[in-house]
């Protein structure tokens, strides 16, 4: 009896470790099901955020090209609106030295109206001009010489030469010298 009693003592132990190793076993099973199922909820959960960054990256790659077309764009436009304002100095720059030969021509066309004179040369140096030219007598470059004394663009106005262009001929050749008045604010009359 004593053998019987001993056997089934080492049956129950075996079976009690039976148990607890498919109990054991079982644990770790669930444990390790447990632990694939976190780690596929996590995998999961990362690519779900990595499809999220990467449309994010996309949206933001194709701002930033164009933001980069725009930025191209500001500085053609800059570069566009410097050469603009360079030009527009420029023409000023052009304007401003076109008054006084503008103002010269107006007032001698002005003196030329009712006269029978013809300009040959009309020369302009700083404030000197000089003005060649043929005339049909001699009082017609005296009056011609008075008109610009009297239109207040020019001072000094002197007739250097007046002689006939030959002896047939009645016409007169002539050379004068003016000197425009230096006040930079002289407004023609029209």
């Amino acid at each position: 009896m004593i053998a019987i009693n001993l056997l089934r003592r080492t049956l129950l132990n075996e079976q009690r470790q039976r148990r607890r190793c498919q109990g054991e076993a079982a644990v770790v099973v669930v444990i390790v099901m447990a632990t694939v199922a976190v780690c596929g909820g996590v995998w999961a959960e990362l690519d779900r955020s990595l499809g999220q960054l990467q449309e994010e990256k996309a949206r933001k790659v194709a701002r930033l090209l164009d933001l980069e077309r725009t930025h191209g764009k500001l500085e053609s436009t800059n570069r566009q609106t410097a050469a603009l304002r360079h030009r527009s100095q420029q023409v000023t720059r052009l304007l401003i030295q076109q008054r006084r030969p503008i103002q010269l021509l107006d007032a001698v066309s002005r003196s030329l109206d009712s006269l029978k004179l013809w300009l040959d040369r009309l020369e302009m140096d700083q404030e000197q001009v000089r003005l060649v030219g043929f005339a049909e007598s001699k009082a017609q470059i005296v009056q011609f010489a008075q008109y610009l004394k009297r239109d207040g663009l020019f001072q000094d106005v002197e007739v250097l030469e007046a002689a006939r262009t030959s002896e047939e001929s009645s016409a007169y050749h002539f050379t004068m010298n003016l000197r425009l008045i230096t006040e930079p604010d002289y407004v023609t009359s029209s």
